[in-house]
Formats: structure tokens, sequence, C-alpha cells
């Protein structure tokens, strides 16, 4: 062996001693760095709620150990999936996992929830203890739950949909929380399907979904799904929230008919349902008219506003720009922007303005940012006033207005500053004159004009250029219309292809057309007669008889003689297919020519 092998041997050598302890060391490293961290929300429930726990796994790499819980006899627990996190940051690597149960007490009492572990590595770690609290007296079911949960009969229902808001009688322009509902005391196999309440004369915002939690209603476990917006009346009188519906596949029982099963259970099936929420009528109230400042815009809602310079120490005729910041709760998109006065000492530009929707429990809330440019038009002390934002607050029933703080700017005197309208200041440097290359002097005689060569606009190479692309979009438009058409009209689309169908199936006849196979000959010409007249009429042609078709044909008022032309055809072929005499050659071709006529009949009438 070379030098040069056993050296590559001790360096592979020393490499793989280098990976393994590595690894070693990292695996140490993850299992000293595991943790578990326990959590409970709420800590104190009625008999009739459910708490929330949750499990984090920290560290450990990303495989980490199932979790070993304890037994919880007081509760039914359901599992809510995990999430994971992980990171590397700065080369750190850290990660975590989550796991969310939900817990349906079944007696009131305090019960310490411990001995959440895992093992790693031979090692076991152990969460934080945490206790819960059950009490006999939990939030109660609103008594309109319970009556949309009860049939007429007094039977609960297996599932409903219910809408309700937290208000019937709002401002213009006030939040309406609508909550919907879904629940369903049976399983259902298929994500729900939501149709969306139709919200005309609301301006809508979707404040997003709750996790699923059980709830008793009329003693009956439900589990509810709740999806909840946030409306905003744009304007008065009485307004409409038209009805949601959820479809979905739950569980059902179908007893088997069957006298040969021996079992006679009961098999789970699945039935699609839909479930409808009702109306709801609002009266929306008009702003008030007492005490209403002048220069209200109609912003409703409760807001805070800033305002922050980017600097307050610039030359004359440099930007300073200011951004107008305001945030509360309300629909900040209808934010209106606090009225700048004029300013002599300043010009005035608008740069941007942009704003980010957030939630705060059920109220939709966020910030409106505004930027405004102030240029300085002197030197000196200057000032951009405080500016006042006026808004109505529906939960205090008044108006309030509210002030930015006024912004010292200091302005220096430029170079060459000169106090003038038309030149603000002009350099030492600046010259203007017959030596100065970058100007043109403007002529007082243009001299003679005249069109110099073919407008081009006239020129027919482009006239087809510019024209070729407009007339290939209308083609596609054309196509697309009648594409949609076609689609939206089964009937239209099968008539439309009835004789391209034909031509195939006649093509096909025409390969079988010979005596070794003129079984099948015969059959597709009927076929294709039969389907033919079918696509125009739009009905299905299997199981169909000569009788039915004559019948369906005289009711679109088909001319007799092409009904009895294609009947008498119809019946040849029936009797060439299962008579036992031998048709000639001469037989197939008389056959697939009056086929054709047939159909050329058929083109002809006009199935009124």
């Amino acid at each position: 062996m070379s030098a040069k092998t056993g050296n590559r041997s001790v360096f592979v050598r020393i490499l793989l001693t280098v990976v393994v302890a590595l690894l070693a060391a990292g695996a140490a490293v993850a299992q000293n760095d595991v943790e578990i961290e326990v959590a409970l929300s709420p800590q104190t429930i009625g008999l009739n709620e459910q708490a929330i726990l949750e499990v984090k796994v920290s560290g450990g790499g990303q495989n980490v150990p199932n979790l070993q819980m304890p037994a919880l006899p007081s509760f039914e627990v359901y599992s809510q999936g995990s999430s994971s996190n992980f990171s590397i940051i700065n080369g750190v690597v850290s990660s975590s996992v989550t796991y969310r149960y939900l817990l349906v007490p079944h007696k009131v009492g305090t019960f310490p929830i411990d001995g959440i572990s895992l093992t790693v590595g031979g090692k076991q770690v152990v969460g934080n203890k945490v206790m819960l609290t059950v009490t006999s007296q939990g939030q109660s079911t609103s008594p309109q739950l319970d009556q949309q949960g009860t049939t007429p009969q007094g039977n609960t229902r297996d599932y409903f949909l219910q809408a309700t808001v937290d208000k019937k009688n709002p401002y213009v322009n006030e939040q309406v929380t609508l909550t919907l509902r879904f629940c369903t005391a049976v399983e259902y196999y298929s994500s729900p399907s939501l149709d969306e309440p139709a919200t005309t004369g609301f301006w809508t915002e979707v404040l997003g979904n709750k996790a699923p939690y059980l709830q008793k209603i009329n003693n009956r476990t439900y589990k509810i799904i709740e999806r909840q917006y946030a409306l905003f009346p744009t304007q008065t009188g009485d307004l409409t929230i038209g009805r949601a519906s959820i479809t979905t596949t739950v569980a059902t029982r179908v007893q088997r008919r069957d006298p040969f099963d021996l079992f006679g259970d009961l098999l789970p099936q699945g039935v699609q349902v839909t479930a409808r929420s009702e109306p709801i009528k609002l009266t929306v109230k008009p702003l008030p008219t007492a005490n209403k400042p002048e220069d209200f815009t109609g912003t409703v809602g409760h807001f805070e506003i800033e305002a922050r310079p980017d600097r307050t120490d610039i030359e004359v005729n440099q930007p300073v720009t200011v951004t107008f910041k305001i945030q509360g709760t309300g629909n900040v998109k209808s934010v209106a922007e606090p009225t700048i006065p004029e300013l002599p000492d300043f010009r005035i530009y608008r740069a941007s303005s942009k704003e980010s929707t957030s939630n705060a429990g059920d109220r939709l809330g966020g910030v409106k940012t505004y930027e405004e440019v102030f240029i300085p038009k002197r030197p000196g002390t200057l000032e951009i006033p405080a500016l006042a934002f006026t808004y109505f607050d529906p939960d205090r029933n008044k108006y309030e207005t509210i002030r930015t703080r006024a912004i010292p700017i200091t302005v220096k005197m430029a170079e060459g500053y000169v106090a003038s309208p038309d030149i603000p200041y002009s350099g030492p440097t600046m010259t203007i004159g017959s030596q100065a290359q970058d100007i043109r002097y403007i002529k007082d005689q243009i001299g003679s004009v005249h069109r110099s060569g073919q407008l081009i606009l006239t020129s027919p190479l482009y006239l087809f250029v510019n024209g070729l692309p407009v007339a290939a979009l209308v083609g596609l438009i054309v196509a697309r219309k009648r594409r949609e058409k076609l689609a939206g009209n089964i009937g239209l689309a099968r008539a439309r292809s009835a004789g391209r169908k034909a031509r195939k199936r006649l093509s096909r006849a025409r390969s079988l057309a010979n005596l070794s196979t003129y079984r099948e000959f015969y059959g597709e010409l009927s076929l294709a007669v039969m389907a033919y007249v079918a696509d125009k009429l739009n009905v299905s042609p299997h199981g169909m008889t000569g009788d039915q078709l004559a019948d369906l044909l005289r009711s679109r008022q088909v001319p007799d003689s092409s009904i009895d032309e294609a009947i008498s055809f119809l019946r040849q072929c029936d009797f060439a297919r299962f008579a036992p005499a031998t048709p000639s050659p001469d037989d197939l071709t008389k056959a697939l020519a009056t086929a054709e006529q047939v159909m050329v009949r058929m083109e002809e009438a006009k199935f009124a």
C-alpha cells in the first residue's frame, strides 16, 4: 500500500471520529435541553364547559418522542392536533412541538393534572403540574341556542346553524359583530362548506374562525364551529343580513334490508345535509346632529392620533416628511385624513397612505398611516401646527376631538438664498448665458413648418401590425364566450356536437362494413342515428325504443316523412342484426348511405 493511500485512510478515520463525536455531543445537548411546559386555559370552568390543555416540548431536535399522558378519568379528552416550530438563529438550533387537548369534565371538583412526561436517551423528563377547577355553575347556554337546538316536536336536533349579532340597533358605520355557530351532535365526514350570508348595505370584514369546542345544549353535547364577521352599516334604516348555509356529510344509520344478512345490525352511513341560519333584521340609526363638529368626516369608533417628522433641522426648500398615524378600533379603511389648514410658510404635498387591520377579540381595529411632505419657503423657526381629528364614539354616544402635538421646524438659510417667489435661491456658481451648454434659448420666430415624410399612423404595415393583436384578442374573447355559453347550456352543447359525434360513429361503421362484422356494423349505424337524435333533443339514448323516439320527434314538430324514414331505418338495422340471413355487400353500402340520408333529413328539421 502506497503512502498516499495510507494517509487517505488515516484522514477518513479521523473525519468519522469527529462526526461521531459531534453527533454524540449534539444528542447529549438535545437530551439535556428538553423541557416540557404545561399550560391550562382557563383554569376554572363550569360543568358544561371545556378547557384547553397545551403541552409544549422544547429542544430535543426534530425527532421528539411521543408524550406519555396520565390517566384523566374525570374528563373526556379530545386531541386537537399539534404544531411544530424549528429555527436556526446565529447558528443556534431551537425547536418545539406544542400538543393541544380539549378537556370536558364529568363532575365538579378540583383536579390536579400531573405526570405528563417523555423519555429521551433513557432519561425521563416531566412537565409542571397544573390544577383545573370545575364548578357546578358555568356559562349558561342562551335560550335562543336551546330553542334552535330543539325541533317543534321537542326533540334535539342532530345539527343546526345559528346566526347572532351583538347589537340590532347600531349607528351608521358602527361595528356589528355577526357570529355563525355550526352545532353538530353527530360525526361529520367531510369539511363543512360554507355559503357566506348576504350583507348588502354593510362593509364586511371577516374576523376569522375559532377553534372547535364542545358545549352542552339541552343536555346533549355538541361540537361547535364559530366564524365571526365585523359588519359596518353604510346606510341608515332597516337592513337585513341574509341566510348563511353549511353543507357537509354527517353520520346516519340505515338499516340493512338484505334478508340473507345474518347479523342485521345497523351500519353507519353518511348523508349530505345542509343547515341554514335565519335572516337577521337590523335598524341602523343616523349619527346625532347635536354638538356635531364642522370638521367631522364620518369616522366612527375609538382612535388615537400622533404625528412624527423624519427631521426638524433643514434648509429652505428641503422636504420634511410628517407621518400621521391613526390607530384604534373601528373601520380603519374608512378613516379620513386629518384636515391640514393653509400654511403660508410651507408647500404641502401628499406622499402616501396605507392601512393595516387587526383583531382585538371580536372587535376590528388597526392602524392607518398618512405621509405628508412639508417644504419650507423661508428660513427661521417655523411650526407645523397641531392638527385636530374628530370621530364619533358609539360607546360614549358623543363626538370626540383629538389632536397631534405641534412640530417646531428649524429652517436654515441656504447658500445663495434670495427672497423671491419665482427663484427660491441662486447659487454663486450658477451662470446663464451663451456659454451654457445645457440651455437652449426659445425661438421667437418659428419659421416654415411642413410635414416631413409620411405619417406612420396611416401606413398599411403599421395598421396591420397593431391590428393583428386586437383581432387575436377579439377572437379569443369570442371563443371564450362560446365556451362559457356551451358550459352553461348542456342541451346547446350536445346539439352542436351532435354532427361531429355522428360522423365519428359513421366512420367507425364504415370500418366495420364487411360480411364478417356486419352485425357490429348495423349496431353502430343504429347507435349513430339514435345518439344523433338524442343529442339534438338533449335526452339519453340508452334504453330508448323506436316508438319512444317517434313520440319525441312528433312532440318537437318534426315532419312525419322524416320520422317514418328514421324509424324504418332503425327497424331495418334491428332485422339485419338479429335475422339469420346474411346481407350482401350492396346491402351494407345502401345501409350506410341511408344512415347518412336520415341524418341529413334530421339536420334540416328545426326540433321546435
